[in-house]
């Protein structure tokens, strides 16, 4: 799982430097474009490098857990995480080039960015032993 996470991660972070040149080359002219519609894309593209970080923490520093409870939280949290980072790049996309206003493709690419990093917190949580 630690190595998923960290070529994701990876692949991500290229698809931030992408998108990047994707803004550059589709909106050369920053003062003429609304700057509402600006901080749209702008902060789009910077939850890509959001997710991309997320991944290669966790693909550098992930530690598998011994319960299977643990287990199952860590792999929901990071298929939870994947799902996350789809939709923040469909949120570029679409919000950038398709619609040109907010959806809640964001919205929904944030919490459930929440959910899946909560899940990996929950599964670090130790059971007391009895003693």
């Amino acid at each position: 799982m630690k190595r998923a996470h960290l070529t994701f991660g990876l692949l991500l972070f290229v698809a931030f430097l992408i998108t990047g040149q994707f803004m550059r080359a589709d909106f050369p002219d920053k003062e003429v474009i609304d700057q509402g519609f600006r901080l749209l894309m702008r902060s789009r593209h910077i939850y890509i490098l959001f997710s991309a970080l997320v991944h290669i923490a966790l693909g550098l520093y992930l530690m598998p857990r011994g319960h299977r409870w643990q287990k199952t939280m860590q792999i929901a949290g990071s298929a939870i995480l994947l799902i996350s980072s789809l939709l923040l790049i469909a949120a570029f996309i679409g919000e950038t080039y398709f619609f040109g206003r907010f959806t809640d493709l964001s919205r929904y690419g944030i919490y459930t960015s929440l959910a899946g990093v909560g899940m990996h917190l929950l599964s670090a949580l130790r059971q007391k032993k009895n003693v």
